[in-house]
């Protein structure tokens, strides 16, 4: 794949759209009948870095997928890729033994990189993703993500993103075809097309 066929818009809008998801992996944490990370096969446990916060972790390709609510991301024995929330930013991580401790950021583990090296970086994360929204749309219906997605858009100073099923296509051709990728919105104009 070439470099330059990947946006370069597609690191704000990965950005913004887990921004989005994290908001929708919380309230799959507080559902009434149970947490739906968990039963995916997340392991709970409390955040090593911020106090009165908690660390899911799922071995994953080779690596571990991490999620908290101050970062999300997948991590191998090779670095990896994350999400910075505070920051709306995603990265490389550089640390093949390490990852990141939420509250103790270490500036030296997170690079830029080339949009192809983050692209790269990405997919199982991606993979991990995909495969999950799946597995919510098998378990919860479409009616669930879209009852997400509006209370999403109640929170203050959140950045409302695209509709959920406009997400999960967009995501999905991040992932497998980056070069025909196109700007969310227009995801969201073909699903109501």
């Amino acid at each position: 794949m070439n470099a330059s066929a990947i946006p370069s818009c597609f690191r704000r809008d990965l950005s913004d759209g887990l921004q989005q998801q994290m908001f929708f992996w919380g309230r799959d944490v507080l559902r009434p009948t149970g947490n739906f990370l968990t039963a995916q096969g997340f392991v709970r446990s409390p955040s090593p870095g911020l106090k009165g916060t908690s660390c899911y972790r799922l071995p994953w390709q080779g690596g571990l997928v991490e999620l908290y609510g101050s970062c999300a991301g997948w991590y191998g024995p090779e670095g990896g890729f994350t999400f910075y929330r505070a920051r709306r930013r995603c990265y490389l991580w550089t640390s093949g033994t390490e990852t990141p401790i939420p509250g103790q950021w270490q500036k030296e583990l997170f690079e830029s990189g080339t949009d192809r090296e983050l692209h790269h970086a990405a997919l199982p994360f991606l993979d991990w993703l995909i495969a999950y929204e799946h597995a919510v749309l098998a378990r919860f219906g479409l009616a669930y993500r879209a009852e997400n997605f509006r209370q999403y858009r109640k929170v203050p100073k959140a950045k409302q993103w695209v509709e959920p099923s406009a997400a999960l296509q967009w995501f999905q051709c991040l992932r497998d075809s980056p070069g025909e990728l196109r700007r969310p919105k227009q995801y969201a104009q073909a699903v109501h097309a």
